[in-house]
């Protein structure tokens, strides 16, 4: 075959839709030393599939380099940066494409992927909508309209999206994770597992989409009772993403989440380290509070409860310190920088604080201001040194749950979620991450108010009157409303579904069903759970 009856014959395969055949031809036309960008396109395509995205951003590169306004290249970067994680990235390279056109429907649905990882909803609406009316036959906007539906709660438009999608695709991936999402909503768990086992037998399926699916299983399985197999199901799919992850989070070269708690424990502890202490900032007149805790703790559900109040306004885990916590945490070795950071430094941080709270929305003057962010668990220094008189809330739950809880639910990846992925590392993690938070409490000029889960489920009118005292709030009634107030809140973390349900002590000591698999991750967690009284 001469190289244009290869170049014509890989065309063909395109527009039969058989995008693997194509792969097939690239990858024996580069082999030959072609480098015509299309033909890189579809090697990094392949290479995505497989979750070595290095080496697809590699190939991407150099056809970029040859072919710099090609906005399917510029596409396919953005796509290879989402499945890394990296919204950021990924909307760079769609705007580029979106730039030289606009009516390119691959960019406007990536582009909603990543607005949706940066928690702008309505905008990446707009986005899959524009991508869905560009070209009426590409799944993947619907799809994810189906998603996006999922989580505003509006489970009729989300199954319709869904339905449209796979019309076009049977095997549309956000479509099926939609339905049978639904169906586990709805009890069909027997169904759903019978469904997603076939699913899964298919040798086809990449990678990316086979992890999520894993889960899903995981969640029907547990559904029926079938907790060994269920198990089985979660660490399959958690075996999966750390394997594809590995290369950006779990390398030599890359500090850990649980090497980076330790190193600031180190850097805490130490002999003569004093934390300095200084007036507040300029800023609204609010009662500022921090609610934080290891993921999977109640804080979505306390978030619910404490937006309730009428004097209190919640922000639901939006980015608010996610700049400064690279500068002086991942971006540097030690704490120095952000303990001498002068006046000025500190003054302009504050005010784009309350900058972005105000673009967000809320208006907090007068108000008791809630930012719960359970990752600031780790970053409380700065919380101190920017808002030394903030108060802050430590959600606390039986580590056992919390840990299994983190290990069944997902996540988007980060640094810390890659620890979530290994039931014995994200115990350390727990453990690191606790023992940091106590450290805290001791050294640092905040006031602290560490919350039950349980001892709330036990008594929900004594505890919560317990925190609003701790706030300077008094005990509003309408706290205990906190599922209509849920349900009107946009909720962004695995715990929505079951934040409506209202209190449910079903959760409590949901670890004993796993108990045969937990093991090792019980001996790590031992100390924490007899010092908070587990035992």
């Amino acid at each position: 075959m001469d190289r244009q009856e290869l170049f014509d014959s890989i065309n063909q395969k395109l527009a039969a839709n058989d995008i693997e055949g194509a792969v097939d031809l690239a990858e024996v036309a580069v082999a030959l030393g072609e480098t015509h960008p299309t033909l890189l396109n579809l090697c990094a395509h392949r290479l995505e599939v497989q979750g070595d995205f290095p080496g697809a951003l590699k190939l991407l590169d150099q056809a970029l380099q040859i072919a710099p306004d090609d906005v399917s290249i510029l596409s396919a970067i953005g796509h290879c940066w989402i499945k890394q994680a990296e919204p950021v990235n990924a909307l760079r390279a769609f705007s580029a494409a979106l730039a030289r056109h606009p009516g390119f429907a691959p960019a406007q649905h990536g582009a909603g992927l990543a607005l949706r990882a940066l928690g702008d909803l309505k905008e990446a609406r707009t986005a899959q909508a524009r991508a869905a009316a560009l070209d009426p036959n590409y799944p993947d906007p619907r799809g994810a309209l189906a998603i996006l539906s999922l989580h505003e709660k509006k489970p009729d438009e989300a199954r319709a999206h869904a339905n449209t999608a796979l019309r076009l695709n049977p095997r549309e991936p956000a479509a099926f994770l939609t339905l049978a999402t639904l169906d586990i909503e709805a009890g069909d768990h027997a169904a759903v597992a019978s469904r997603l086992q076939g699913e899964l037998d298919d040798p086809q399926i990449a990678p990316l989409q086979k992890a999520p699916l894993c889960r899903l299983l995981g969640d029907a399985l547990d559904g029926l009772g079938q907790y060994d197999d269920a198990f089985a199901a979660y660490l399959e799919g958690n075996t999966i993403q750390r394997r594809i992850y590995a290369p950006q989070h779990g390398g030599d070269d890359v500090e850990s989440a649980l090497s980076l708690c330790q190193r600031l424990t180190r850097e805490f502890s130490a002999e003569g380290m004093t934390f300095p202490v200084r007036p507040p900032s300029p800023g609204p007149d609010v009662n500022h509070v921090f609610l934080v805790g290891f993921p999977r703790s109640g804080t979505t559900l306390l978030e619910q409860i404490l937006a309730s109040h009428p004097d209190v306004l919640a922000l639901e885990e939006k980015p608010t310190l996610g700049e400064d916590i690279t500068t002086f945490f991942l971006e540097q070795d030690s704490m120095e920088t952000l303990l001498s950071l002068d006046d000025a430094g500190i003054a302009s941080r504050v005010a784009a604080y309350w900058q972005r709270i105000a673009d967000y929305g809320l208006a907090v003057d007068g108000k008791t201001f809630v930012d719960k962010q359970p990752s600031l668990t780790t970053y409380l220094p700065l919380v101190a040194r920017l808002f030394p008189k903030a108060k802050v809330i430590i959600a606390r739950r039986d580590p056992r749950d919390v840990v299994l809880s983190c290990f069944r639910r997902g996540f988007n990846m980060s640094r810390t979620i890659y620890e979530f992925t290994d039931l014995e590392r994200l115990s350390a993690l727990y453990g690191a991450t606790m023992d940091l938070a106590e450290l805290y409490a001791e050294k640092l000029p905040l006031k602290f108010h560490v919350h039950s889960h349980e001892d709330m489920i036990a008594d929900f009118d004594g505890r919560i009157s317990a925190l609003c005292d701790s706030l300077g709030l008094e005990f509003d009634v309408n706290m205990r409303n906190f599922v209509e107030t849920a349900r009107s809140r946009d909720i962004r973390t695995p715990s929505a579904g079951q934040v409506v349900q209202g209190l449910n002590a079903g959760g409590v000591g949901y670890w004993r069903n796993y108990e045969a698999h937990m093991g090792p991750a019980i001996a790590v967690l031992q100390p924490w759970i007899q010092r908070y009284g587990y035992a």
